[in-house]
Protein backbone atom coordinates (compact mmCIF):
# COMPACT_ATOMS: atom_id res chain seq x y z
CA UNK A 1 0.00 0.00 0.00
CA UNK A 2 1.30 3.46 -0.90
CA UNK A 3 1.70 5.89 1.90
CA UNK A 4 1.35 9.61 1.77
CA UNK A 5 4.34 11.94 1.71
CA UNK A 6 6.01 12.39 5.07
CA UNK A 7 3.68 11.91 8.00
CA UNK A 8 0.44 12.31 6.03
CA UNK A 9 -2.00 9.47 5.49
CA UNK A 10 -2.90 8.11 2.09
CA UNK A 11 -6.51 8.73 0.94
CA UNK A 12 -7.76 5.27 1.95
CA UNK A 13 -6.53 5.76 5.52
CA UNK A 14 -7.53 9.39 5.95
CA UNK A 15 -11.17 8.59 6.78
CA UNK A 16 -10.59 5.29 8.62
CA UNK A 17 -11.22 5.94 12.32
CA UNK A 18 -8.92 3.09 13.38
CA UNK A 19 -5.98 4.52 11.44
CA UNK A 20 -6.42 8.07 12.75
CA UNK A 21 -6.76 6.72 16.30
CA UNK A 22 -10.20 8.22 16.76
CA UNK A 23 -10.73 7.36 20.43
CA UNK A 24 -13.00 10.30 21.27
CA UNK A 25 -16.17 8.44 20.27
CA UNK A 26 -16.84 10.31 17.03
CA UNK A 27 -18.18 8.20 14.21
CA UNK A 28 -16.37 8.73 10.93
CA UNK A 29 -18.49 8.18 7.85
CA UNK A 30 -16.89 6.31 4.97
CA UNK A 31 -17.19 8.00 1.58
CA UNK A 32 -19.53 6.39 -0.99
CA UNK A 33 -18.15 3.74 -3.33
CA UNK A 34 -18.93 5.78 -6.44
CA UNK A 35 -18.79 9.54 -6.65
CA UNK A 36 -21.90 10.44 -8.62
CA UNK A 37 -21.10 14.13 -9.10
CA UNK A 38 -17.94 13.30 -11.06
CA UNK A 39 -20.09 11.93 -13.89
CA UNK A 40 -21.99 15.18 -14.40
CA UNK A 41 -21.45 17.66 -17.20
CA UNK A 42 -18.79 20.32 -16.69
CA UNK A 43 -16.05 18.19 -15.17
CA UNK A 44 -13.60 18.79 -18.03
CA UNK A 45 -12.11 22.09 -19.15
CA UNK A 46 -13.80 21.80 -22.57
CA UNK A 47 -17.23 21.18 -21.05
CA UNK A 48 -16.71 24.07 -18.66
CA UNK A 49 -15.81 26.41 -21.54
CA UNK A 50 -18.67 25.33 -23.80
CA UNK A 51 -21.35 25.18 -21.12
CA UNK A 52 -24.46 23.04 -21.09
CA UNK A 53 -27.04 23.30 -23.82
CA UNK A 54 -30.59 24.26 -22.94
CA UNK A 55 -31.76 20.72 -23.71
CA UNK A 56 -29.20 19.28 -21.26
CA UNK A 57 -30.23 21.68 -18.52
CA UNK A 58 -33.94 21.03 -19.05
CA UNK A 59 -33.36 17.26 -18.95
CA UNK A 60 -31.80 17.63 -15.48
CA UNK A 61 -34.74 19.61 -14.08
CA UNK A 62 -36.90 17.96 -11.45
CA UNK A 63 -40.43 19.21 -10.79
CA UNK A 64 -41.32 20.74 -7.44
CA UNK A 65 -43.59 18.34 -5.62
CA UNK A 66 -46.16 19.96 -3.37
CA UNK A 67 -47.54 17.61 -0.72
CA UNK A 68 -51.29 17.21 -0.50
CA UNK A 69 -52.54 19.71 2.07
CA UNK A 70 -56.05 19.87 3.42
CA UNK A 71 -57.76 23.18 2.64
CA UNK A 72 -58.29 25.37 5.71
CA UNK A 73 -61.64 25.03 7.46
CA UNK A 74 -63.57 28.24 6.83
CA UNK A 75 -66.67 27.29 8.82
CA UNK A 76 -68.46 30.50 9.93
CA UNK A 77 -68.45 31.18 13.66
CA UNK A 78 -65.38 29.11 14.32
CA UNK A 79 -62.45 30.88 15.99
CA UNK A 80 -59.44 31.22 13.72
CA UNK A 81 -55.78 31.01 14.71
CA UNK A 82 -55.25 34.67 15.56
CA UNK A 83 -58.44 35.01 17.58
CA UNK A 84 -57.77 35.10 21.33
CA UNK A 85 -61.32 35.00 22.72
CA UNK A 86 -64.88 34.60 21.47
CA UNK A 87 -65.16 38.12 20.01
CA UNK A 88 -64.78 38.08 16.23
CA UNK A 89 -62.39 40.61 14.74
CA UNK A 90 -65.16 42.39 12.88
CA UNK A 91 -67.53 42.40 15.90
CA UNK A 92 -67.60 44.42 19.10
CA UNK A 93 -64.42 45.98 20.41
CA UNK A 94 -62.49 44.17 23.11
CA UNK A 95 -61.99 47.49 24.90
CA UNK A 96 -64.53 50.05 25.94
CA UNK A 97 -64.49 53.00 23.56
CA UNK A 98 -64.61 56.33 25.40
CA UNK A 99 -65.71 59.37 23.41
CA UNK A 100 -64.29 62.65 24.69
Amino acid sequence: MDTGPGDTLDPSESTDSDEVRNDDGDTVVDPPEGWSEADKFGMTAREEREGESLDQRLAEEEPDVIPDVEPPDVTPGRAHRGQIDGTPEDGDSLFEVVDD
